[in-house]
């Protein structure tokens, strides 16, 4: 913590990106970017909006996009729907996955996995990366997080 201000978001709920997608709340965050739940006012479905901000030094949105785009109808990937910049952000828009894995190992009765459900995660993101190899990718940033709790 550095006890400095914290920026403001990219974006408010109820914002309007592209005249078609409406923020309903904010999901996530990083050190590139926001992620947001939206409605898709032309499918009526629920979307993730990730965005990042066009005054930002580092871009890495576009990569992710080719990456995604390049991913389609692989399995552990989610949909790509559409993507765009303008002059404050740049955007992507994707199927919205289910509860993050923090929120349902917390939600565990010991605050736990079992060692049956750690494997069968382990398994798939070691699928997932397999996917990301094939299609020509690297990624560089895969690292264990520390525990919250």
């Amino acid at each position: 913590m550095s006890g400095g201000v914290e920026p403001a978001d990219i974006l408010t709920v109820l914002a309007l990106v592209k005249e078609r997608w409406k923020v309903t709340k904010k999901i996530g965050g990083g050190g590139f970017g926001e992620i947001y739940e939206a409605l898709d006012l032309l499918t009526r479905i629920s979307v993730a909006l990730k965005v990042e901000s066009a005054q930002q030094p580092k871009q890495v949105l576009k990569m992710e996009v080719a990456v995604l785009k390049k991913l389609q109808g692989k399995d552990h990937v989610c949909r790509f729907v559409g993507c765009g910049r303008n002059d404050r952000f740049n955007y992507v828009v994707m199927e919205l996955q289910g509860r993050n894995l923090a929120d349902l190992r917390r939600s565990m009765s010991r605050g736990t996995f079992s060692i049956s459900t750690t494997l069968r995660l382990g398994r798939q993101i070691l699928e997932s990366i397999e996917s990301i190899h094939s299609v020509g990718f690297l990624h560089r940033d895969i690292k264990p997080r520390v525990r919250e709790d």
